[in-house]
C-alpha cells in the first residue's frame, strides 16, 4: 500500500494532525489485516489475519443494544502481532524524538506511525482517506483535547483514560449518558507492572520521552481502541504522567456550497461599515482583525468538510457462529450467566 500524507494546521498555524491518502498499488480496495466485520443483527467482530494465513483471530465481539441503549463488548485477549512493528520504536527512534522541541514531537511521531502502519502486515489501514489527529493532555492533567480546526467534525474528547486498561474482558458502554462515550478501550489484558517492557517505558515516561499511544476511532462503538501502546499507557499511568495520543480515523470529504447572495450581502455590509468608519460616523468602531478574518473565512471558505466514517466488511457467517464464539469465550471465563445479555436484542 502507498500512503501519501500532508500536515494539517489550525488557522493559528499550530499542527493539528496528518491527512493520509492510502492507495493500493493496483488500485484495488482489499480488506486490511485488522478490520471490523458486521453480520446479521448488527453482530460485530474485530478480527485480525494470522501471519500464517490461517483463520483470522477475533479480538473483540460487540453487539449494539436496541433503542441506542448501548453496546456490549467482549475481548478475546488472544495473542496477536501488533499493527505497529516493534522495529518502528527502537531506542534510537525514541531518543531522536525526545530531542525534538515539544511542538514538533507529535507531528514527527505521526509520520513514524503512518509509515509503520503502511508497511506493517497487521495494519488496519485500507484504501481511502484517513486522519491522524494529535491529542494532548491539558496542562499535565488526565483530560485531553485536540486542536481547534475550522470546518471539521473532530471534536470528540478522549475519555476514560485512567480506566482504559481493564482486566475484565466484558464491558458495557452506556450510550444513555450515565457514563461518558468516546472511551478508550484496551484490546488485551494489561501486562504485569514488573514486565521488562513496561519498566523500560516507565523510564521513558519519567524522561518525558514516551511515544504517543495510537487509537483507532470506531464510530459503531462510539469509542477508541488501543491499536498500539498498551504498555506505554500502563507506564504513563504508573508514573502519573499523561501521555499524548494519535487518533486514527477513516474519513471522507463533504463538499461545501456557499450562497452567493449571502456572500454579496456580507461584503456589502463590510464595505458600508468601512465607508462609515472612514467618514467618522458616530458610533462606528474598527472591526478587530481576527473577527474580520473569521467573518470573511466563514462566508467565503469553500473547502470541503472532513467527515468521520468507520468502515466494516460484511460477513456471511451466520449469527449462530457469532453467538457460539461468544458463548464459548464466556464459558472459558466462568461467566456463562452473561450469555443471555449478548444473545438478547432489546
Amino acid at each position: 500500500m502507498s500512503v501519501y500524507w500532508k500536515d494539517i494546521e489550525t488557522d493559528a498555524g499550530r499542527w493539528f494532525g496528518l491527512a493520509l491518502e492510502c492507495r493500493e498499488d493496483d488500485g484495488g480496495h482489499r480488506k486490511p489485516a485488522l478490520r471490523l466485520e458486521s453480520g446479521h443483527n448488527a453482530r460485530i467482530r474485530l478480527v485480525q489475519d494470522r501471519a500464517d494465513g490461517g483463520e483470522p483471530v477475533t479480538r473483540l465481539w460487540a453487539t449494539p443494544l436496541g433503542n441506542n441503549y448501548g453496546v456490549l463488548l467482549l475481548r478475546s485477549d488472544a495473542p496477536v502481532e501488533s499493527p505497529v512493528p516493534a522495529s518502528a520504536l527502537d531506542s534510537a527512534v525514541v531518543e531522536r524524538h525526545a530531542a525534538l522541541p515539544e511542538p514538533q514531537r507529535l507531528a514527527s511521531w505521526s509520520r513514524v506511525f503512518a509509515q509503520a502502519l503502511s508497511d506493517g502486515r497487521a495494519s488496519f489501514l485500507h484504501a481511502g482517506m484517513w486522519m491522524f489527529i494529535g491529542v494532548r493532555p491539558r496542562a499535565d492533567t488526565w483530560t485531553f483535547e485536540a486542536g481547534k480546526l475550522r470546518l471539521n467534525h473532530w471534536n470528540w474528547p478522549v475519555n476514560g483514560v485512567r480506566d482504559a486498561l481493564r482486566e475484565d474482558p466484558v464491558l458495557f458502554i452506556d450510550w444513555g449518558g450515565q457514563y461518558p462515550i468516546d472511551q478508550v478501550l484496551n484490546l488485551r489484558a494489561p501486562s504485569s507492572p514488573d514486565d521488562g517492557r513496561v519498566k523500560w517505558w516507565r523510564k521513558k515516561a519519567r524522561e518525558g520521552a514516551l511515544p504517543p499511544i495510537v487509537l483507532w476511532r470506531l464510530g459503531c462503538l462510539q469509542a477508541y481502541v488501543i491499536v498500539d501502546g498498551h504498555d506505554r499507557l500502563q507506564a504513563a499511568l504508573l508514573e502519573d504522567r499523561p501521555a499524548d495520543f494519535l487518533v486514527a480515523c477513516s474519513a471522507y470529504e463533504q463538499p461545501v456550497e456557499r450562497d452567493p447572495v449571502s456572500q454579496q450581502a456580507m461584503m456589502a455590509s463590510l464595505q458600508r461599515h468601512a465607508s462609515e468608519l472612514a467618514a467618522n460616523m458616530p458610533g462606528r468602531k474598527a472591526i478587530a482583525t481576527d473577527s474580520l478574518n473569521s467573518t470573511l473565512i466563514s462566508a467565503i471558505d469553500d473547502r470541503p468538510i472532513v467527515m468521520p466514517q468507520t468502515y466494516a466488511w460484511a460477513s456471511r457467517r451466520p449469527e449462530s457462529e457469532w453467538l457460539a464464539e461468544v458463548e464459548a469465550r464466556l464459558a472459558a471465563l466462568g461467566r456463562s450467566e452473561l450469555f443471555c445479555e449478548f444473545e438478547e436484542r432489546r
